[in-house]
């Protein structure tokens, strides 16, 4: 099995990002800020069909009696890949991703540095999920929040997942 298993795919010499940036892509003070006493869940780095990824979740159940978030990030660097017909940079592989995710009531967002962005209400209440990309880089936020039991308005979760990815986009 394992001499039959692929490589990991690799960055191509026009590639901005080399590899998926780990969690500490998004600040610690954004963190402090956004999710105080959040405990990092998951920090999942490894190859993904194209490039590579890095999965971030921040939790503060159990951190606060009333108030619980969730902060979920996806770092996706995307490759070069050469071998396509025509080839497909790593810059158009992350705008494919980009627009693979995003829903057609997705509404655009302004972000530092971004290529694009778009942000729109995730399926469970108190949601908003936003993407956007840069570079050979596709990133993706999910921020969940419940206050006393209560999910959070759209509009606050939206703004939320506007602040960290723009503070994101900032750090990379």
């Amino acid at each position: 099995m394992w001499a039959t298993a692929d490589d990991p795919d690799l960055p191509g010499g026009d590639d901005t990002h080399t590899a998926a940036p780990t969690c500490a892509a998004v600040p610690q003070d954004t963190l402090a800020e956004v999710l105080p006493g959040a405990v990092l869940e998951t920090d999942d780095q490894g190859p993904l069909s194209g490039g590579e990824n890095t999965v971030c979740v921040w939790s503060t159940a159990g951190a606060t009696d009333g108030d619980r978030t969730i902060l979920r990030v996806d770092l996706s660097a995307r490759f070069t890949d050469a071998s396509a017909e025509p080839a497909v940079s790593g810059d158009e592989a992350a705008a494919l991703a980009h627009q693979a995710v995003v829903p057609t009531r997705g509404e655009p967002v302004e972000l530092p540095g971004a290529a694009g962005a778009e942000v729109w209400r995730g399926q469970l209440p108190g949601t908003a999920e936003l993407a956007f990309h840069t570079t050979n880089l596709f990133v993706r936020v999910t921020y969940t929040g419940e206050s006393e039991g209560d999910p959070v308005s759209f509009e606050d979760a939206r703004d939320t997942a506007v602040d960290v990815a723009g503070r994101i986009g900032e750090a990379l």
